[in-house]
């Protein structure tokens, strides 16, 4: 066997077995690849981890990811399969292009830049979604005229948004951005993160007149449960997915623990976190799916996997 060929063996060697495996240790890679000095091995991954990079495009891209005790690999995409985005990830990805069409000159990248739009135009509806500054605004133009609001709002944890009539009482920031006011379909006060209103409608219809005390109450309730976290309420136990940390951690606040156990095929990491509200907790950790498995309270537990029958069994 010539070294070229021996070489393209060991590679392919060491990403059948990563793809088989999912995640190995370097010392059993080095047992089953026969690859036995660890250096040696290193250097195959290194060569692999290169793929990665410039000049390779994505139908070549091979990433190879490591936690410190074990290692993956993430395998080229079929690029004609398409790319699963949200709606707020194309809407963004519109704006960039957007503004990039404006400053090019060359007709040739014009050309290209406006076929890309057009295509992103099938998926998102012409108006897009708002940005933050232009819900604010909208939002509170209707708190000073007294006008209710036409929302669609997409919950955690819900597949569809639903359309919504709001009258706006309060804007409030606390890590995130959130209106509070009166919901016409749930008639009674709710909270709306704004990140997950997807279209928003001034409208000419007057606001229900509430008591000042009871919008304050409600407020001031919200402004409590937002601070909440740094208060007394109970802890939660969840196993979650490395991949899923940072945008868990952006919403309840984790606190990571020593534990982590193989569930299935992937590994997930034990932390802890404040429940504040048990409707609002969960509803979030729906959002996240099989990546996070909450572990106690039995309670909260209990009512989370009725939630995943249902989801089964419709």
């Amino acid at each position: 066997m010539n070294p070229s060929t021996k070489k393209l063996q060991t590679k392919l060697a060491v990403i059948h077995l990563l793809q088989e495996n999912k995640r190995m240790s370097l010392e059993d890679l080095s047992k089953y690849s026969g690859i036995e000095d660890i250096k040696d091995l290193k250097k195959e991954l290194g060569k692999l981890y290169m793929v990665g990079s410039y000049p390779y495009t994505p139908d070549q891209f091979v990433e190879l990811d490591y936690d410190g005790d074990t290692i993956g690999i993430r395998m080229p995409i079929s690029l004609d399969q398409g790319l699963v985005l949200s709606v707020k990830e194309w809407a963004t990805i519109r704006k960039l292009f957007l503004e990039e069409d404006e400053k090019e000159v060359h007709s040739s990248r014009k050309k290209i830049l406006k076929s890309i739009l057009d295509k992103i135009h099938t998926i998102l509806p012409s108006a897009g979604i708002p940005n933050e500054n232009e819900l604010k605004q909208n939002i509170e133009t209707s708190i000073k005229n007294g006008k209710s609001l036409r929302i669609n709002y997409q919950s955690v944890g819900e597949a569809e948004p639903e359309s919504r009539k709001v009258d706006p009482w309060a804007l409030l920031s606390f890590r995130e951005e959130y209106l509070i006011g009166y919901c016409h379909s749930r008639k009674a006060p709710r909270t709306f993160r704004l990140d997950s209103i997807l279209q928003l409608e001034n409208t000419s219809e007057d606001v229900v007149q509430f008591p000042d005390e009871e919008r304050k109450k409600a407020i001031l309730t919200l402004r409590e449960f937002l601070k909440s976290g740094e208060g007394d309420s109970a802890f939660a136990e969840i196993y979650h997915t490395a991949e899923v940390y940072f945008n868990l951690h952006s919403r309840i606040h984790l606190e990571r623990t020593p534990t982590k156990k193989k569930i299935g095929e992937n590994l997930y990491y034990l932390s802890k976190a404040r429940i504040r509200n048990e409707d609002w907790f969960l509803s979030t950790l729906k959002g996240f799916g099989p990546s996070v498995i909450l572990h106690s309270p039995e309670n909260l537990k209990d009512r989370m996997k009725a939630y995943w029958e249902t989801i089964e069994h419709s």
